[in-house]
């Protein structure tokens, strides 16, 4: 059972990084619907996949502490998904079709490692608010960074407890934004 629940985020918020999510079929799992650490047993984490271009899938893994982690299927309704609209606002015609007509949370189901995974929509470009419908503690935990060669569907391994980091939060809030970049070249 989980133990005290510190590292609170603040209330204003945190940047806790990008979700890495550029390739169909990558795959992020860092949100845990308990403390990773103090679980025994059974736990239960949120996976975002890439489903293709402008298009992730929300859906539930469960695993073990150092064991295998694999999708919840059917899709339990444990999460509270809240569309809060296109980013930047106003911007809408500047996104694909598909993009801008679905909604987050929509059912989804997407083929995973030969396998059909049923979840919710989560389409780039908006703002998405998740939390479990209890309101309960979700738990970010800091995994290593995925390495060249590092199979799509698989989340890279959590780092250990002192190294890296934890939060404690309500809602954890997907969003998307389009950054310049310059390159020197020879």
């Amino acid at each position: 059972m989980d133990q005290p629940i510190d590292n609170w985020v603040r209330p204003q918020g945190r940047f806790i990084g990008s979700v890495g999510l550029l390739f169909t079929d990558q795959t992020a799992a860092d949100i845990y619907l308990a403390n990773y650490w103090h679980t025994e047993g059974l736990n239960q984490r949120i996976a975002v996949v890439c489903t293709s271009w402008g298009m992730a899938m929300l859906y539930i893994q469960e695993g073990i502490r150092g064991g295998v982690w694999a999708p919840m299927n059917p899709l339990a309704a444990i999460l509270d998904v809240q569309d809060h609209g296109i980013l930047p606002p106003n911007h809408d015609h500047m996104l694909p079709l598909d993009v801008r007509f679905s909604q987050a949370g929509a059912p989804a189901v997407h083929n995973i490692n030969g396998q059909f995974v049923s979840g919710r929509r989560l389409p780039w470009h908006r703002r998405v608010a998740v939390s479990h419908v209890t309101r309960q503690p979700l738990h970010y935990h800091q995994h290593q960074d995925r390495q060249p060669g590092h199979e799509a569907h698989v989340v890279p391994p959590i780092r250990p407890a002192e190294e890296g980091a934890h939060l404690t939060l309500r809602t954890v809030v997907y969003g998307s934004q389009v950054s310049n970049y310059r390159r020197a070249q020879r």
